[in-house]
C-alpha cells in the first residue's frame, strides 16, 4: 500500500524512502559547534566594528573645562542650564528646522518649537503704538511677532529661564565651557550692586570705541574713556563664592536679578555709564568688563568681526590681547538676536514693551535700546521718569552666532548693509554647522574637527 503524509501546508504527497535517508544522514548538531560559534564571531565583530569603530571625532579637551564645579552640573544637561530651548522657525523652512534637528542632536541638545509668522499674516490692530509700525517692511513686522510669541510662551507655561533661538543659530563644540565660564561671569555682575573699588583689583584699560565706531542706534552719551576691567578669576570659581543656590534652580545666577543674556549676537558696544551715574561716582557692576584670558574658543583679533561688509574689526580687537573673552552688561547697544535667554521678569518685560506699549523698528535693535534705556522720555512734569532697573549681560564674542549655509543667501542685513554669501560662522572656531558631516558621519580619514579661523 502506498503511503501518504499531510504536510505543514496541508499538501497531501507521497513519503519517499529517500527522504528518510536523507534524515538519517544529516550532520550530528555537535558536529557544527565550531562553525556556528566562528560564525557567531564574525558578524560580532562586524557589528562592534560598524557600531564602535573609527566613527569617533575628536573634541578638544577643553569642551567641559568647569565641569567639576557642583554649581555649574545643570549646564551639562540637555537645555544648557535653562528650563526650556525654543526655537523660532517659519514652518515652511523645513530646511532649517532639518539643520537645527541635527545640529541639536549632535550635541545633545532638547528643543521646542514656536512656530513663526510672517508680516502679511498679522492684523493691523494687532501692531502696538505708533501707527506708522504699520508701514514698516513685513519681514521685520514677521520677526517682531515671532518674538513677541515666544515670549508670550515664557508667560504662559511660567518658565522660571528660557533659551531663544533663531534656527539659523550656530555654536562651537565647547558650548557648555563656554557657559559655565558665562554662568560665573552673569552671577557677579547681577547679584552685586556695591561698590567693587575697595574689594578688587581693577585695571583702566583705555577705550577704543568712539561716536565714530559706535552702533548709530544708541546716542554716544556714556561712552567712558576708559574701561574698568578686571580677571573672571579674580571672583572665585569652584563654588567658593557661589555655593549652590536653594532658591531658584538656574546656574546663571537668581532669574529674578536678570532680565536678558545676550548669548548670541553680531555686535556688542562696550558698556556705558549708567544715566544716573557720573564719572565720579562709585563703581559698579554696571559698567565693569570681566575678562577670559587665552581662551582657545575665541579667535584672533583679525576674524573679530561680524560681518564682510563691516568697515572695522570689533572695539573688542583692539583694546584687548588676542584670545581674550570678556563679560558685561548690554547697556552699549547690541544687535542681531540669534540667540538670547530671558527669565520670566524679562519675559514679561519684553511682551508689555513690546507688544503692548511701543514697538516701531528692527526688534534687535528696539531690544538693544531697551537694554541700553535709551527708550525711557522725560514725563510731563520734567521729572526723569526710570522704571526697575534692567539687567541684560552680554559675552563678546558671542557664544552663539549666525550660521550662513552653503549656497545659501542671508536675507539679513548685518553692520554695513548688504546680503552675507560666504559659506561660514563668524566668530566660532570649533562650528557645530560647519563641522556637521564630520559629526553626523563620524571621521574615517583620521581628520579632526575643522578650525574656521585659526592661529596664523
Amino acid at each position: 500500500m502506498r503511503r501518504i503524509s499531510i504536510d505543514a501546508f496541508g499538501m497531501n504527497h507521497p513519503k519517499e524512502t529517500a527522504f528518510a535517508a536523507t534524515r538519517r544522514r544529516r550532520t550530528p548538531w555537535y558536529l557544527s559547534r565550531p562553525r556556528l560559534l566562528t560564525t557567531c564571531v564574525f558578524f560580532a565583530v562586524l557589528y562592534l566594528w560598524l557600531k564602535l569603530g573609527d566613527t569617533t571625532v575628536p573634541i578638544p579637551e577643553d569642551s567641559y573645562a568647569l565641569v567639576e564645579d557642583e554649581s555649574l552640573k545643570d549646564i551639562l544637561n540637555t537645555t544648557l542650564g535653562f528650563q526650556k530651548i525654543l526655537v523660532l522657525n517659519l514652518p515652511y523652512r523645513t530646511d532649517r528646522r532639518d539643520s537645527m534637528a541635527l545640529a541639536a542632536a549632535t550635541s545633545n541638545i532638547k528643543l521646542d518649537y514656536v512656530d513663526g509668522v510672517t508680516g502679511e499674516s498679522i492684523n493691523q490692530k494687532a501692531y502696538p503704538p505708533p501707527d506708522e509700525n504699520i508701514k514698516l517692511r513685513e519681514g521685520i513686522k514677521g520677526s517682531w511677532r515671532t518674538h513677541m510669541n515666544a515670549m508670550q510662551r515664557v508667560v504662559e507655561q511660567n518658565l522660571t529661564t528660557a533659551l531663544i533661538f533663531e534656527d539659523d543659530v550656530d555654536w562651537d563644540v565647547r558650548v557648555r565651557a563656554n557657559l559655565q565660564r558665562f554662568a560665573l561671569a552673569s552671577r557677579f555682575l547681577s547679584e552685586n550692586k556695591e561698590s567693587l573699588s575697595s574689594k578688587y583689583k581693577i585695571e583702566n584699560v583705555p577705550n577704543t570705541e568712539t561716536s565714530e565706531t559706535m552702533f548709530h542706534m544708541l546716542s554716544p552719551n556714556g561712552i567712558t574713556d576708559y574701561l574698568p576691567s578686571m580677571p573672571l578669576s579674580s571672583i572665585g570659581t569652584k563654588g567658593r563664592h557661589y555655593p549652590k543656590h536653594k532658591h531658584h534652580d538656574s546656574p546663571y545666577g537668581d532669574p529674578t536679578k536678570w532680565d536678558i543674556l545676550w548669548i548670541g549676537h553680531c555686535g556688542a558696544g562696550f558698556p556705558r555709564h549708567p544715566p544716573t551715574s557720573s564719572s565720579k561716582s562709585p563703581l559698579t557692576t554696571s559698567n565693569l568688563i570681566l575678562t577670559h584670558s587665552n581662551d582657545a574658543t575665541v579667535p584672533i583679533s583679525k576674524y573679530l568681526k561680524s560681518h564682510p561688509f563691516q568697515d572695522a574689526l570689533d572695539p573688542l580687537a583692539p583694546a584687548y590681547p588676542p584670545h581674550t573673552r570678556i563679560y558685561h552688561h548690554a547697556t552699549g547697544g547690541t544687535l542681531c538676536t540669534v540667540g538670547y535667554a530671558v527669565s520670566q521678569r524679562g519675559a514679561r518685560r519684553l511682551l508689555h514693551q513690546f507688544g503692548l506699549k511701543h514697538w516701531n523698528n528692527i526688534y534687535d535693535a528696539e531690544m538693544g535700546r531697551w537694554c541700553a534705556s535709551e527708550d525711557e522720555k522725560e514725563d510731563k512734569e520734567g521729572k526723569e521718569y526710570r522704571g526697575m532697573e534692567r539687567v541684560c549681560l552680554t559675552t563678546q564674542p558671542p557664544i552663539f552666532a549666525h550660521h550662513h549655509p552653503l549656497n545659501g543667501e542671508s536675507d539679513i542685513g548685518g553692520l554695513g548693509g548688504g546680503y552675507a554669501r560666504k559659506y561660514e560662522t563668524k566668530y566660532l572656531r570649533y562650528s557645530v554647522r560647519m563641522n556637521l558631516e564630520r559629526l553626523v558621519q563620524g571621521s574615517r580619514d583620521g581628520g579632526g574637527l575643522v578650525d574656521q579661523w585659526p592661529d596664523d
